[in-house]
């Protein structure tokens, strides 16, 4: 048994997903899901695919204040980034072997971030993504 009912449950992903996507608040990445090409090689042809499935999300980007990282005894430093977006925006197991890619305006280059840690609400409706830039 939930506490919320399916369509409260309904209710808050749509508003969630609204926030997510807000041209205003959210930013647009490239998710880099690692592993899920592997089985693509063929030795024949000697083409190495790519080694990761890249999906263009909208993402809630934050950052994390000094209580966050005095909880996290170290695991949380400094410039580390938390990205919110939708479990259902990306398919397979999250890990820390996946990437983010953040668009670059026309002035600077992208920003490439390794995943530290995932993990997501009860109700499995959004990823938060512990990033730091490489």
């Amino acid at each position: 048994m939930t506490i919320l009912t399916a369509e409260e449950i309904t209710d808050l992903t749509s508003d969630i997903r609204e926030i997510i996507e807000d041209v205003e608040l959210s930013t647009t990445i490239s998710y880099k899901l690692s592993g899920s090409t592997v089985s693509d090689w063929d030795p024949t042809d000697g083409i190495i695919p790519d080694m990761y499935t890249t999906s263009s999300v909208s993402a809630f980007k934050g950052s994390y204040n000094l209580k966050d990282m005095e909880a996290a005894q170290g695991l949380i430093e400094l410039g580390d980034t938390k990205f919110i977006i939708m479990t259902s925006d990306v398919s397979g197991i999250l890990s820390v072997d996946d990437m983010i890619v953040e668009s670059a305006s026309s002035i600077q280059s992208a920003t490439t971030y390794q995943i530290k840690e995932t993990k997501y609400d009860p109700y499995k409706l959004v990823y938060f993504l512990q990033s730091r830039a490489i």
